[in-house]
C-alpha cells in the first residue's frame, strides 16, 4: 500500500512501511506542501503546496498542475500559495489561498473563478497571518457531510465562516471561535471538531503581541453556531491538527507557538481520547518532546502520523520528518524518516 508523504521540500512516496532513510521517493517537486487529500467520490489525489495545487489520477506517477491562480499580492509579497483544496460530491473543485481568496472550479480544473462573496464577510478587515501581516491563509476548507453546497472556511488568522449556496454567499462566523483556526475535521452533518492556535486578534490590538491567546481543541454540535473547547485545561494548547479513527480522537499540541520552536524552547504532547473529547489520556511517542505531530491516516489497518518541527523564523537542518506506527497496543514506534519535516500524509 502506498503512502504519500507531504514536507517542506516537496512529495515523496513509499510502497510500504517500515521503510529506510533514502527509500523514499520525491515525485513532486512543488515546495511546501500544505495539504494532500483524497475523496470517496472523486477519482485520484490532490496536493496543495507553496507553488500551487496539483493532481494524480494514479498513485503519482503523474501529475498535473490545476493551474489555481496565484498571482502577486504585493510587488514586495510575492505570489500566493495555495493552502487548502476540496472537491465536493457535485463535482466542483474549490481551492483557498493565502490572500486569502476562495477558487471554484466546475469543469475539473480547467478553469477557475474567485468566489467573491468571500471578500465581503464584515471581519475580514481584522484578518491576518502571524507570519504575513498583509493576508491570512485559508488553512482549512470543509463541506459538511450530506451537504455537498455547504461549506466550512477556516481562516488563519480570523475565525470560521459558512456558506450554503457552493460559496456564492458566506454567514461571519468570527465570534464563534477564536481567530486562529488551523484545521476543522466534520464528523457528521452538525459535529464538527476544530483545531487552533494563539494568535488572538483582540488581545494583540492591545498591544500584547502575537502568540497570547489560549488556543485548544474545540467542538461544534449545531454545525457552528456555537463552540466549546473540550481541552480545558491543557497546557499544550498550541493544536494544528486532530484526527478521529475507530472511535479514538488523537491530537498533538505544542506549549508553545512556532516562534519558540526554533531552539526547542518548548515541549509538545500526544492525547488520546476514547470518548469523544470527555476526557484526553497523554500517551508517549517517538520524538517527544520537540517534534509535533501534524498529520494521521490509516495504512493497512494501521494509525500512522507524521511529525516534524513547522513554520519556525529559521529552517532548521538538524530535523528530519519522522513517519510513526500505532500498534495495537496503542504504543507508537518510529518507521522511517525522510530529510524535511512531514507536514502531510495519505495512504492509497
Amino acid at each position: 500500500m502506498t503512502l504519500l508523504i507531504g514536507t517542506d521540500e516537496g512529495l515523496y512516496r513509499v510502497d510500504r512501511i517500515p521503510f529506510e532513510r533514502g527509500d523514499a521517493e520525491r515525485i513532486l517537486d512543488c515546495g511546501v506542501v500544505t495539504a494532500v487529500r483524497t475523496f470517496d467520490h472523486v477519482e485520484g489525489v490532490f496536493v496543495a503546496s507553496s507553488e500551487g495545487a496539483f493532481r494524480s489520477r494514479g498513485d503519482g506517477d503523474a501529475w498535473t498542475d490545476l493551474g489555481v491562480p496565484l498571482g502577486d499580492r504585493f510587488w514586495h509579497a510575492g505570489q500566493s500559495e495555495v493552502w487548502s483544496i476540496l472537491a465536493t460530491a457535485d463535482g466542483a473543485l474549490y481551492a483557498g489561498t493565502n490572500d486569502p481568496y476562495i477558487y471554484r472550479s466546475i469543469d475539473d480544473g480547467e478553469t477557475w473563478s474567485e468566489l467573491k462573496g468571500f471578500r465581503d464577510l464584515p471581519s475580514r478587515g481584522h484578518w491576518e497571518s502571524p507570519i504575513d501581516p498583509h493576508y491570512a491563509r485559508l488553512r482549512a476548507l470543509e463541506s459538511v457531510p450530506g451537504r455537498p453546497n455547504r461549506l466550512i472556511a477556516g481562516v488563519e488568522a480570523g475565525g470560521i465562516h459558512l456558506s450554503n449556496d457552493g460559496g456564492q454567499t458566506w454567514l461571519d462566523r468570527r465570534e464563534t471561535i477564536i481567530d486562529d483556526v488551523h484545521q476543522i475535521l466534520p464528523i457528521s452533518e452538525d459535529v464538527w471538531l476544530a483545531t487552533t492556535g494563539y494568535l488572538d486578534h483582540d488581545l494583540e490590538n492591545l498591544g500584547l503581541g502575537h502568540a497570547v491567546g489560549e488556543g485548544g481543541l474545540y467542538r461544534t454540535t449545531d454545525a457552528g453556531d456555537s463552540w466549546d473547547r473540550i481541552d480545558t485545561g491543557n497546557d499544550f494548547s498550541y493544536i494544528r491538527r486532530v484526527f478521529a479513527h475507530d472511535g479514538t480522537v488523537f491530537f498533538c499540541g505544542g506549549e508553545e507557538a512556532p516562534p519558540a520552536w526554533v531552539n526547542d524552547e518548548h515541549e509538545a504532547a500526544l492525547f488520546e481520547s476514547t470518548n469523544f473529547g470527555r476526557d484526553f489520556e497523554r500517551v508517549p511517542y517517538p520524538g517527544e518532546p520537540h517534534e509535533v505531530i501534524e498529520t494521521w491516516d490509516v495504512h493497512e489497518g494501521d494509525v500512522v502520523c507524521g511529525s516534524g518541527l513547522f513554520d519556525v523564523p529559521d529552517a532548521r537542518e538538524d530535523v528530519e520528518g519522522r513517519i510513526m506506527r500505532r500498534d495495537d497496543d496503542g504504543t507508537y514506534h518510529s518507521v522511517g524518516r525522510v530529510e524535511s519535516n512531514v507536514s502531510r500524509i495519505a495512504a492509497l
